[in-house]
């Protein structure tokens, strides 16, 4: 059973996210944070020395918690293409759900990239290494530098994302997600047909 400390903690990180969320990192005070988690603004400090630690452990929390459920989801026994679908859908989903400023206030923020971006470039590329080495295994794709490829996919779309107009334009952010995505499916010279559609063709050529 949580104690009193550990649901006071939950409540202050639920509120500040809401607020970060909705008024971005700099149109939220501590005492606003503090009056909606209806606890004082010592009990802040005393789970955070500032508001930008605050920040980081809320963008780190909110990071785990989606990572998770994209785990769940790739762990279960799609097919490569299919588990490439359901990570770019729900990569799009969350880029559609974070607002225009609160991106803003994290790359403007060294202290706070500098502690949150080699967490989720962990959990990106055990994302991409187990969609690779599953579709590998599986015959799905061809043998690969896994590694090397991880990387790639990795860092392409952090080639985009560190400029201010794609983390401040929202239409620009999804479209080059989903060309990104596009291309990882299809390449240049791929097939737009789903693979389940490709294995009924087969199966039919098989039957003649």
């Amino acid at each position: 059973m949580a104690t009193q400390s550990q649901r006071k903690l939950e409540r202050l990180l639920e509120k500040a996210e809401a607020l970060f969320w909705k008024y971005g990192y700099n149109g939220v005070s501590v005492d606003q944070i503090a009056h909606e988690a209806g606890i004082s603004k010592m009990t802040v400090y005393k789970h955070f020395p500032s508001k930008e630690d605050l920040f980081i452990e809320v963008l780190m929390k909110y990071s785990m918690v989606h990572t998770n459920k994209i785990m769940e989801i790739i762990g279960q026994n799609y097919h490569t293409f299919d588990k490439v679908e359901c990570l770019y859908t729900y990569i799009l989903q969350i880029s559609r759900q974070t607002p225009a400023i609160l991106s803003k206030d994290i790359m403007e923020r060294p202290n706070v990239l500098a502690k949150l971006m080699p967490f989720k470039e962990q959990k990106t590329l055990e994302m991409w290494r187990y969609i690779l080495e599953d579709g590998i295994r599986k015959g799905e794709i061809r043998p690969l530098d896994v590694e090397f490829v991880s990387n790639l996919l990795l860092h392409l779309p952090t080639a985009f994302a560190v400029k201010r107009d794609y983390y401040m334009d929202e239409s620009k952010r999804l479209k080059m997600l989903n060309s990104f995505f596009d291309f990882l499916k299809y390449g240049l010279l791929g097939s737009i047909e789903s693979p389940q559609q490709l294995k009924k063709e087969e199966g039919a050529e098989d039957e003649k």
